[in-house]
């Protein structure tokens, strides 16, 4: 396969951490399901690696690996920590972990401790902006002061760069990559849906996202690489690209039911 898949997670749920806001449902999957997901890439023989890792990989000209699936969770979310690192660990996989500043050390959240601890474990930690605000309705000064911040205060926390970036619910412009790129981001994670080529380093990959609704099915086509079964969802991307597009911003979020968090 010349292409590889990066894997968007949000949350796992369970009975420790359940997941009250139906808005937000959707977005979680169960332990069980993680579990699975993650039993099925080892008995492919594939490896849960970073996305530091996959881009090291281009950079180096060496191109990402057959075996290699990238794992990235978005928001930092306390099951980050409680679930995800203990099974991923288990398995000797790795992820990037894109943390919105504003929930370290907020009920729900990553606090500072697990953070290191992840880091520590081998995961990479990546910036999800300060405050989940969709950067492309804020000022220049504001976008900028979102990044810049969330950068500093992880930085704090790792001891390392960080400089892999996603943006919150997926909206960034030209102006944003100008932004990162002059802040040293080295790369941005979307939400834009499809495969990325497995030869050619870019600055913004695209992710595919795990949600609740994943089928098992589902998740063997989509490390497969078979593109052709996921042909509904290149179709929906597009259509709510369109959408939002067309409505503007602000008029699509409401009609979604979106919300900057």
């Amino acid at each position: 396969m010349s292409r590889f898949p990066v894997l968007m997670y949000h949350r796992i749920r369970s009975q420790r951490l359940p997941v009250a806001d139906p808005a937000e449902r959707p977005w979680a999957v169960s332990a069980e399901a993680f579990e699975w997901q993650l039993d099925r890439l080892a008995s492919l023989g594939k490896t849960g690696v970073t996305m530091a890792q996959a881009h090291d990989a281009l950079l180096s000209g060496s191109g990402v690996p057959r075996e290699w699936v990238v794992l990235t969770f978005d928001d930092g979310n306390e099951s980050d920590h409680v679930h995800a690192l203990p099974l991923l660990s288990a398995r000797g996989f790795r992820a990037t972990f894109f943390v919105c500043g504003r929930r370290v050390g907020e009920s729900g959240g990553l606090e500072r401790e697990m953070i290191r601890e992840m880091h520590a474990a081998g995961m990479h930690v990546g910036s999800h902006a300060m405050t989940h605000r969709f950067l492309t309705t804020l000022s220049a000064r504001d976008e900028e002061d979102e990044v810049a911040r969330s950068k500093e205060l992880l930085e704090a926390v790792v001891d390392k760069p960080v400089d892999h970036f996603a943006p919150p619910g997926g909206r960034w412009s030209k102006r944003t990559a100008d932004t990162l790129r002059r802040l040293q981001y080295r790369a941005v994670s979307t939400s834009s849906f499809g495969y990325n080529d497995a030869r050619t380093v870019k600055f913004a990959y695209r992710r595919i996202p795990i949600v609740e609704a994943t089928t098992r099915a589902r998740f063997d086509s989509i490390v497969a690489g078979e593109r052709w079964k996921l042909a509904a969802g290149y179709v929906r991307a597009g259509s709510l690209g369109l959408a939002r597009r067309a409505m503007g911003e602000a008029t699509y979020a409401r009609v979604r039911g979106y919300r900057d968090r």
